[in-house]
């Protein structure tokens, strides 16, 4: 097991904890490595990309419409082709963006996209909590069900792991869609609780969006005293590039429910902006290293400034 360990971690630092560990104490650390020590989830991985393997069909409409959207990015292409290239994606122009900067106006933004939807509402998130606006975004959820509006929703089965039943319960009674993120059903993996999915996303109708950092919780609208106030960044897209954001909510969907849902797959330009805009989905079972390698490169290919902002800062070896 030491020498698994020295030959699969992802860091040096680990590996020769591991290691150490196992050969010093190993009544005490080979429980602990079977639990903890296997980080590379290689079943999952390949699942993963065999499942979004099966989403060709689906990708090849939204690649049908790209050359009409793509963006031209002038004397800025050669700078930015790496990440078209990391993202499977291209730039699309057309799009609008808006910052929102707290709790309140996050959650003001996403009701009042829920509330416009017409045809369907997906919804992803890490954590959901039983509370006043978990109650409220959960209601809204349901009025829309009932109204007749197709209501998918993600959540990740650990960051929700306090989310009583019932909860889970009144949404699928009203009609919403309700399934858990897994990352491996099977037995031998059900310890492995360090891969999540920590995505946070709402999309109306394929043509209004909702990401960033806010799970949904009184504690990202400061209301929780344990934690006081702190601030979180979300941002509401429109455009394009809402349905690259759908073909991350696919692949996380297909991959745990198995099922492809109808959505919207034409885009709609931005009404009020033209700007160009990249998404681009990062996670293990990525072929590379996607979201260090667009840091760095972000960072290398900088001509004037960088701006850092992070609640967390473990560097590795690139960093």
């Amino acid at each position: 097991m030491a020498a698994d360990a020295i030959m699969k971690n992802r860091t040096s630092q680990g590996a020769v904890a591991w290691a150490t560990a196992l050969i010093t104490f190993p009544y005490v650390a080979l429980p602990l490595y079977f639990i903890f020590g296997r980080q590379k989830f290689e079943g999952y991985v390949k699942g993963r990309q065999l499942k979004v393997n099966d989403l060709a069909p689906v990708v090849g409409k939204l690649a049908d419409q790209a050359p009409e959207f793509r963006a031209e990015l002038g004397d800025n292409q050669e700078r930015y082709v790496a990440l078209e290239r990391l993202a499977y994606m291209p730039f699309t122009h057309s799009n609008s963006t808006r910052l929102l900067i707290d709790g309140e106006e996050t959650f003001s933004a996403i009701f009042s996209g829920i509330e416009s939807a017409e045809n369907y509402i997906i919804a992803q998130y890490y954590i959901i909590k039983d509370d006043n606006i978990g109650n409220e975004f959960r209601q809204r959820l349901i009025r829309k069900a009932r109204s007749g509006v197709r209501v998918l929703l993600l959540y990740d089965e650990i960051g929700c792991l306090k989310l009583p039943s019932s909860y889970i319960q009144s949404l699928r009674d009203a009609g919403v869609e309700v399934h858990a993120f897994r990352s491996n059903r099977k037995r031998a993996n059900r310890f492995q609780l360090n891969f999540r999915n920590h995505r946070k996303l709402v999309l109306v109708d394929g043509r209004n969006a909702y990401i960033g950092g806010l799970n949904v919780g009184d504690e990202y609208l400061g209301r929780n005293p344990k934690f006081g106030h702190w601030r979180d960044t979300h941002l509401e897209v429109t455009g394009p590039a809402v349905q690259c954001l759908q073909i991350a909510f696919l692949e996380d969907w297909y991959s745990s429910v198995n099922q492809i849902p109808e959505l919207e797959w034409t885009p709609a330009t931005a009404a009020n902006e033209n700007r160009n805009t990249l998404i681009l989905p990062t996670g293990p079972a990525d072929k590379f290293e996607t979201c260090s390698l667009f840091f760095l490169h972000c960072i290398n290919r900088a001509y004037q400034r960088i701006w850092i902002s992070s609640p967390y800062f473990v560097p590795d070896a690139p960093s």
